[in-house]
């Protein structure tokens, strides 16, 4: 591709939303783009190729301040030194995934216990007794058994 494409075909290229192609423009991921003399955007291959990394790091979970970031430094530096940075974020977002993870089990965990809990205490209820009462409701009460 060395032809220049309007926001409508670097949409289809990218996979990306003409708004978002907008916002990263705005938020300097790509440069302003050249625009034809009634004003329509037209991108560059290399503006094509900054909004296919920049969907693929935000699809990796990274921050926008990151993309931004990444997309510069694979555009000015040495291939080497932009993959160290992005094994570096990789690691980084890698290790905040699994904690996310062991965040979302442990409150599995939890919910399962208190399920289980409060089927117990809805087993041994009295008909009639209303929780502002009782004193056993798990969620309010603390220790209630």
């Amino acid at each position: 591709m060395h032809e220049r494409l309007t926001i409508g075909g670097v949409a289809r290229e990218t996979g990306l939303p003409v708004r978002t192609i907008r916002f990263y423009e705005a938020e300097g991921i790509v440069p302003r783009p050249a625009r034809t003399a009634a004003g329509y955007r037209l991108y560059s291959h290399t503006d094509v190729r900054r909004l296919r990394l920049a969907r693929q790091v935000r699809a990796l979970g990274l921050p926008l301040s990151e993309v931004k970031e990444l997309v510069g430094l694979a555009f000015s530096s040495e291939c080497g030194a932009y993959m160290d940075d992005l094994l570096a974020r990789l690691a980084a977002q890698r290790q905040g995934a699994r904690r996310q993870i062991d965040e979302w089990q442990a409150l599995c965990t939890n919910l399962d216990e208190l399920e289980r809990h409060v089927r117990h205490l809805r087993d041994g209820a009295p008909p009639g007794r209303r929780v502002a009462e009782c004193g056993c409701c798990p969620l309010i009460d603390e220790g209630a058994d």
